[in-house]
């Protein structure tokens, strides 16, 4: 999967958890007709981040899904404190 492709996907967090789960369980790669080949992740305080190595070993793609809105308070809530609904902010690197 390219990274665009990856980004497109990446609509919320609940979306984002979903990924993650496939690229550890290629049988979930296969029932959604995914290539997620060559990705790796990192879990970081408010969400994903996504790693390919695939298209450029000296410089990896990175795709960041994290919360994309603060909570009532204006603080911007832990990843695994937010409702997996709550649309994802998206950033490729």
């Amino acid at each position: 999967m390219s990274p665009e492709q990856l980004a497109r996907l990446l609509t919320s967090l609940e979306k984002a958890a979903e990924v993650v789960e496939a690229i550890d369980n290629r049988d979930i790669q296969a029932r959604r007709a995914w290539d997620l080949s060559g990705w790796s992740y990192e879990l970081i305080p408010w969400g994903v981040r996504f790693i390919c190595r695939r298209y450029n070993r000296s410089q990896p793609t990175e795709i960041l899904a994290v919360i994309g809105r603060p909570d009532s308070s204006g603080f911007m809530r832990r990843a695994d404190q937010a409702e997996p609904s709550v649309p994802a902010s998206v950033q490729v690197r």
